[in-house]
């Protein structure tokens, strides 16, 4: 393993050996909202202050924060996360539906953030979506020949019988009848409307397609054909894919390499195979411990994350997961054992959330049943369960937070480590400081 590092600027220090067959490369992308609402969204008015009595401060959603990666012609790059995680934001901004805060989006050699009006349009042919809903993102109102002509048409792309005989062959190359082509998209399946999705995104013969949770709304077994579908396409016309999903059993079907995402920011990057068999940030094991498995006799409840996602409006200090992170890191200056830190950490989490009857519960049998911890740690898990019994429950969480959950590296600095690989030779990026000393 290596020490921490600045996210990587380069084909070599991405594990590319060539920085041709690199299509695709973000750095530092960034996204954020603003969250004020009306014509007077984000006034302030201060008459006991010293500067201006009346001033304006924005509220922003932080959806997506300082992402990089790259993407390899012909690959296929699974991002995977919760649902509001940023994973769709990402996708958008990558492709230039949305503008960027902050960042640099490379595709071919050229700054997508930078383009705009016909150069930023003549780029598009070589980059399509796929999105979630095939019912939704087809107008009912077109025949389906009509709406995969419809991106060819707009690019300028042969004349109409050309356009006709073109749709026609794709929409047989994705599995589809071509004497379809006057049919309207109500008239298909779900699966067959995501594959004439699938046809539309091929009409421009594109070099890069974001696929947003393309097989989220089938039925298991369309799923499984349609993303047999894609790969074989990907082979015949040397696609490269961005394939949103929070399913991972699709992730680990079509990708090659997966990127996990939380509250705006990659948490992990690496090889499929990798990050399956070798995970090394503790969300990242979540979602694979949630996975169900296949047996009615096991019932326990597997893969459950303490607490909800922060709000992206005011995300959590250095590391993201910390608040739900069942392997926070115990702040250096406390000398406690690993089960003693482990008690303070439920304790503190439970009077933040308020999880139990105050008059009912003897806390330290409930959180300290091996006792509480000794020294300065000792005193201020006192001074908390006093507060507590008191009724003072705000008092008591502030005083632990501020004690004991903001004292922890993991709140004081934003991780970025790369470990030794167990599966492969490409890196493998984890945003945890559990690998700070390696």
């Amino acid at each position: 393993m290596s020490d921490a590092a600045t996210p990587p600027d380069s084909a070599t220090d991405l594990g590319v050996e060539d920085e041709d067959e690199t299509l695709l490369r973000v750095e530092g992308v960034t996204k954020h909202f603003d969250n004020s609402r009306g014509i007077l969204g984000g006034l302030t008015v201060d008459p006991n202050g010293d500067g201006p009595v009346v001033g304006f401060d924005k509220e922003m959603v932080r959806a997506v924060e300082d992402v990089s990666f790259e993407v390899r012609r012909g690959e296929t790059l699974g991002l995977v996360g919760e649902s509001g995680c940023g994973k769709s934001t990402l996708a958008r901004t990558i492709l230039r539906l949305l503008k960027p805060t902050a960042g640099r989006i490379e595709f071919k050699g050229e700054d997508l953030a930078e383009m705009s009006g016909e150069r930023l349009r003549s780029r598009r042919s070589d980059m399509q979506m796929i999105f979630q809903d095939p019912q939704s993102s087809l107008d009912p109102r077109m025949e389906v020949g009509r709406i995969v002509e419809e991106p060819m048409q707009a690019h300028g792309m042969l004349d109409s019988e050309g356009r006709e005989e073109r749709a026609r062959e794709l929409l047989e190359k994705v599995g589809l009848d071509p004497q379809h082509y006057n049919r309207y998209p109500h008239e298909f399946s779900g699966g067959q409307r995501q594959r004439i999705n699938l046809a539309r995104a091929l009409s421009v013969n594109p070099d890069f397609i974001v696929c947003d949770e393309p097989v989220s709304a089938l039925d298991v077994s369309i799923q499984a054909q349609v993303l047999n579908t894609m790969r074989r396409l990907q082979d015949e016309f040397g696609l490269t894919y961005l394939f949103i999903a929070h399913d991972l059993s699709v992730i680990r079907h079509i990708s090659d390499r997966v990127a996990v995402m939380y509250l705006g920011q990659l948490v992990e990057l690496a090889d499929k195979e990798e990050l399956f068999e070798n995970p090394q940030h503790p969300y990242t094991q979540a979602l694979l411990d949630s996975i169900p498995v296949p047996d009615p006799r096991k019932t326990e409840t597997r893969g459950a994350l303490e607490g909800d996602v922060p709000s992206p409006i005011d995300p959590p200090s250095g590391c993201r997961f910390r608040t739900r992170c069942p392997k926070l890191i115990a702040p250096a200056e406390y000398d406690m054992s690993d089960e003693e830190w482990a008690g303070v950490r439920r304790f503190t989490r439970a009077v933040k959330r308020r999880s139990f009857e105050r008059e009912e519960t003897d806390l330290r049998q409930e959180f300290f049943a091996e006792g509480v911890p000794g020294g300065e740690a000792g005193d201020i898990v006192s001074a908390a369960i006093e507060s507590v019994e008191t009724g003072e429950w705000s008092a008591a969480a502030d005083l632990l937070q501020s004690s004991f959950a903001e004292q922890s590296i993991c709140a004081r600095e934003e991780p970025d480590y790369e470990v030794d690989p167990e599966y492969g030779t490409n890196r493998h990026y984890a945003a945890c400081h559990l690998h700070r000393e390696s």
